[in-house]
C-alpha cells in the first residue's frame, strides 16, 4: 500500500470523528439551536460514512492486490533463489573442470569410451605400465608394438585466452598456452620407449575440439610436438585414427591366415608328392607286373602251341604207329 492511500485513509477516519464529535456537541445543543442545522450535519455525516465506505473498499482492494504483489514476489523470490542454486551447481561443475586431477579423470574416460566403441578389447589396455612404475593413460597393441596414448587436458591456458579483453592480453594468454602445451607434449614423449616395445610415437589425445584448434594455430607448437614424436590428436581425428588401426588390424588378419593357408598349402603340397610317388612307385609295381605278365603269357603261349603240336603229332601217329611207340615218343 503506497503512502497517499494511507495519508487518505487516515484524514477520512479523523474527518468522520470530527464530525461525530461535532454533532454530540450539536446534539447537547439541539435545545437553542435550530433543526434544519442538525439535518445537514447529519446528512454531511451520512455522505462521509458512505464515502469512508467506498475508500475502506478500495483500501481493500488494494490490500488484496498488494497480497497478489507480495505473492508474486515471493514465487520470484523462489525463482531467484533456484537460480541462484543453478549457477551455484554450474560454478561447482566449472571448478571441478578447473581441477587438474578431475579435469584430466574427464579426459581419461572420454579416451576410454573412445577406445571401447572402435577397438577389440584385446587391442588396447588401459593404464598400461611399465617397469619404471609410470603409467601411460592407454595403450594400443598393434603388430608387437605399443602406440602410447596419453590424456591431456590444457583448460586452464585456454579460457585465459578466451577471457583475454584486448588484443595484448590474448597474446599474452595465448603464449601461456603454448608453454604449457609444450610442458605436456614432453610429458607425453616420455612413454616413448622403443625398448620397451613401443613405437617410435606417442599420441597425446586433446579431449575438446576447440582446444585442439587452438593447438593447430599455433604451427611452431605443432611443429614442436611431431619434433618430439609425438602426434597430438582430437576426438575426431583420433576416431578416424582408430578406424585405419582396425583396418590395419584386419588386413594383419588375413595375412597371418594367408601365411597359416601358405603353411597348409606347403603341407598338402608335400602329402601330394608323397601320393605321387607312391602312385609312380605302384605304376612302376604294375609295369612290372605288366611285363611279367606279357612274358608269362608268351611262355604260356608257346607252351600251349607245343602242347597243340605234340597233341597233334601224337594222333597222326596212333594211325600209322604202334600206341606203345607213340607214348614213347
Amino acid at each position: 500500500m503506497d503512502n497517499p492511500t494511507i495519508l487518505l485513509l487516515i484524514l477520512l477516519i479523523v474527518s468522520v470523528w470530527a464530525l461525530g464529535a461535532l454533532v454530540v456537541w450539536l446534539a447537547l445543543r439541539s435545545r437553542t439551536a435550530p433543526s434544519a442545522e442538525i439535518a445537514v450535519l447529519q446528512t454531511e455525516m451520512r455522505a462521509l460514512r458512505e464515502q469512508l465506505g467506498q475508500s475502506l473498499g478500495s483500501v481493500s482492494q488494494q490490500v488484496r492486490a498488494f497480497g497478489d504483489v507480495q505473492r508474486s514476489l515471493g514465487q520470484m523470490g523462489e525463482a531467484t533463489r533456484r537460480i541462484m542454486e543453478l549457477g551455484q551447481s554450474i560454478a561447482s561443475l566449472q571448478d571441478v573442470l578447473r581441477a587438474p586431477k578431475p579435469r584430466g579423470g574427464l579426459g581419461e574416460v572420454m579416451l576410454s569410451n573412445l577406445l571401447q566403441q572402435v577397438l577389440p578389447t584385446d587391442c588396447y589396455r588401459l593404464q598400461h605400465g611399465f617397469d619404471d612404475g609410470s603409467r601411460v593413460d592407454a595403450a594400443i597393441f598393434l603388430a608387437g608394438h605399443v602406440v602410447p596414448v596419453d590424456a591431456k587436458f590444457p583448460l586452464e591456458a585456454f579460457q585465459r585466452i578466451l577471457d583475454a579483453q584486448d588484443e595484448r592480453a590474448r597474446q599474452a594468454a595465448q603464449r601461456a598456452f603454448v608453454r604449457d602445451v609444450r610442458q605436456r607434449v614432453d610429458e607425453t614423449a616420455g612413454y616413448i620407449r622403443p625398448d620397451a616395445g613401443t613405437f617410435e610415437f606417442a599420441m597425446m589425445y586433446v579431449p575438446a575440439e576447440n582446444v585442439y584448434y587452438e593447438l593447430l594455430c599455433a604451427p611452431e607448437l605443432f611443429e614442436y610436438a611431431l619434433a618430439r614424436h609425438v602426434v597430438p590428436v582430437s576426438p575426431n581425428s583420433f576416431f578416424a585414427y582408430l578406424h585405419v588401426v582396425v583396418f590395419g588390424l584386419r588386413g594383419l588378419q588375413i595375412e597371418e591366415n594367408a601365411r597359416a593357408l601358405m603353411g597348409q598349402l606347403a603341407r598338402l603340397d608335400q602329402d601330394f608328392e608323397g601320393c605321387q610317388e607312391a602312385y609312380h612307385t605302384l605304376g612302376s609295381h604294375i609295369g612290372h607286373a605288366q611285363a611279367r605278365y606279357s612274358e608269362i603269357d608268351a611262355r604260356l603261349s608257346r607252351f600251349g602251341d607245343r602242347l597243340s603240336a605234340l597233341s597233334a603229332g601224337q594222333d597222326h601217329d596212333a594211325g600209322t604207329k604202334n600206341p606203345d611207340n607213340a607214348a614213347i615218343h
